[in-house]
């Protein structure tokens, strides 16, 4: 066994403690800072914009701050840092935070705080004396840590980065005493080298060879995959196993990656697939799963014992082998080693032709399911309105023949399920909310952007989640990102709604739904006001048309570009919005 060898680089600096920080944050190979501005932290803004190593972008709400930071990390799994300002700014950008948090994000938070035990306990924008500066975000983050020696800010740094990026991946919390807003010189050791990820151990041969048993001897497989799968940079690898052994696919509903969405074998999300398809081999990949809090969480591996089949999970941390009871299997180590050596394996023992019979299975269960899901989005044409399957189809198409691109999404209207399947490589890239927390879609975009240089970026955004989030289209034009914001426009928030009617209440046997009718609103105009060219388009013959034209502003004249689709009510059929209190 070789040795690796580990040489801490680090030279000597003297500096102000916010000098130090913006060059710890250059030599860890940190390339943004995603900020909104705060008065007393102003020499720390003025030391980021002196140096010309780093670049900060600015957002005016905390949530988008946020949301871009989680949406670079979504790209290639770099970590991102963000700062926000004092315990109020953190406050802000819960919201979005839940997100990093449930997607297992590594991004770094860095907030200053005052001293509210010394002097006084009460200081403005600052957390009450009896809480901690970390404590509101402790909930959201894999570790915290308040930095009180500015000779220690390089150290914390360092540290805070390799934690984000250390299986099980997440958020980190820097609380930094605002004592250290001062010009008082310090001198300290710099840290230098990009913090590099660590990665988990390997699986035995003998447990991989009991994996490949249960592939072979499986009727109808699924392959539940999770975003540990692409982190490691195993998605490829993955949907080749999947073709080889006949397996069929799906994955959560905040990842299209783990294994590609346009995978032939793909089923969409766990939760539907998993009862049409009716399984009796459960292999969870580096997915953590999920629920709703109830005892139908369990359902699907219940349902597989009691047929007598095999549950089992491979990942890289103990999250992505929880929440299932009754495994079989739980192996422990790096995913796309695993994959690699899995492939090797069958290659040699498990001749791919044994499984043609269960590759026709799930081709055509895959095929069934997108059917239905197209059939949901292709509805009969309206005069005025674009239907949801004719916008994805074309926009797949068109990023396809630029070379492939990258599309985040925060809607439910056009869902990429729907979208035909391909043949790997896959040249486009589909990235969903990390969570369930509105407002992720216009942020995440340009992060993306930031995160993946001269690729395409469109960014799907529903238009209730606009609403949250409208101002990032400012941050887009003043550092000029040049992204696509498609924007699913159905006059409502349709999956609340949707719930509404599924209540059984008042507003179901009425069809008059209040409280998600987002009737007159213009995002074209609200893009304007921002300074944002954009158009609106309510006819399905000028889709095509429209679309080549966003992409053209987004790639040959690089600015930023939106596209606001009229698409068919949001509101349960038959339903309208209700009269709801007017002051006047």
């Amino acid at each position: 066994m070789s040795e690796r060898l580990y040489v801490v680089k680090t030279r000597t600096i003297t500096g102000s403690p916010s000098e130090i920080l913006v060059e710890q944050l250059v030599a860890s190979g940190v390339k943004y800072v995603f900020y909104n501005s705060g008065s007393r932290e102003a020499l720390f803004f003025d030391a980021l914009h002196s140096n010309p190593n780093i670049h900060g972008i600015l957002a005016l709400h905390e949530g988008n701050v946020t949301s871009m930071a989680g949406g670079y990390t979504q790209v290639h799994n770099q970590p991102a840092v963000m700062v926000v300002h004092l315990g109020a700014g953190l406050a802000q950008a819960m919201g979005q935070f839940i997100n990093v948090a449930f997607g297992g994000l590594p991004v770094v938070v860095i907030t200053f705080a005052g001293d509210t035990g010394s002097w006084v306990d009460r200081i403005n924008l600052d957390f009450d004396h009896s809480f901690a500066p970390t404590s509101v975000a402790s909930p959201m983050v894999k570790a915290s840590w308040t930095v009180i020696d500015p000779e220690g800010l390089p150290a914390a740094v360092e540290r805070a980065l390799k934690v984000a990026q250390t299986p099980p991946f997440g958020p980190v919390h820097l609380a930094v005493y605002d004592s250290m807003l001062s010009n008082s010189q310090v001198t300290t050791e710099i840290i230098d080298g990009a913090v590099l990820p660590l990665t988990a151990g390997a699986v035995s041969d003998s447990d991989l060879d009991l994996v490949l048993d249960y592939l072979d001897r499986s009727d109808r497989p699924l392959i539940y995959a999770g975003d540990s799968v692409w982190r490691n940079g195993g998605e490829e690898l993955a949907g080749e196993l999947a073709t080889h052994f006949g397996a069929a696919v799906c994955g959560t509903n905040v990842d299209y990656r783990g294994i590609s969405i346009k995978h032939p074998h793909h089923l969409g999300e766990f939760e539907g697939a998993w009862s049409d398809y009716d399984p009796d081999l459960i292999f969870c990949l580096g997915v953590k799963h999920q629920g709703t809090g109830y005892s139908s969480d369990h359902a699907p591996f219940r349902r597989l014992g009691e047929q007598g089949g095999k549950l089992i999970a491979l990942g890289s941390s103990q999250p992505y082998i929880t929440n299932y009871p009754g495994l079989d299997l739980a192996l422990l180590g790096d995913e796309k080693d695993a994959l690699q050596r899995l492939l090797k394996k069958a290659a040699k023992d498990f001749p791919m032709s044994t499984y043609t019979v269960k590759r026709e299975n799930a081709l055509e269960a895959s095929k069934i399911r997108r059917e239905a899901r197209r059939n949901d989005m292709l509805p009969d044409p309206t005069e005025g309105l674009v239907r949801p399957g004719v916008l994805i189809d074309i926009l797949d198409k068109e990023l396809e023949a630029m070379g492939g691109g990258i599309v985040t999404n925060e809607n439910s209207t056009a869902s990429q399920e729907a979208i035909p399947s391909g043949v790997a490589p896959y040249l486009n890239t589909y990235i969903r909310q990390a969570g369930g927390s509105e407002g992720w879609g216009v942020g995440a975009a340009m992060g993306a952007k930031l995160a993946s240089g001269d690729v395409p970026v469109v960014g799907f955004v529903g238009d209730g989640s606009l609403y949250y989030a409208e101002s990032g289209l400012w941050t887009a034009v003043h550092h000029n990102i040049p992204v696509l914001f498609v924007i699913t426009n159905n006059a409502a928030y349709g999956i609340v709604a949707g719930f509404f009617d599924q209540a059984g209440g008042q507003m179901s046997d009425t069809r008059k739904f209040a409280g998600v009718s987002l009737e007159g609103i213009e995002p074209v105009q609200i893009a304007n006001a921002f300074g944002m060219d954009g158009e609106t388009v309510n006819d399905e013959t000028k889709v095509l048309e429209a679309i080549r034209r966003g992409l053209s502003v987004v790639n040959t004249e690089g600015r930023p570009y939106l596209l606001d689709f009229r698409l068919p009510s949001g509101l349960p059929e038959g339903g309208v919005a209700a009269r709801q209190f007017r002051m006047r």
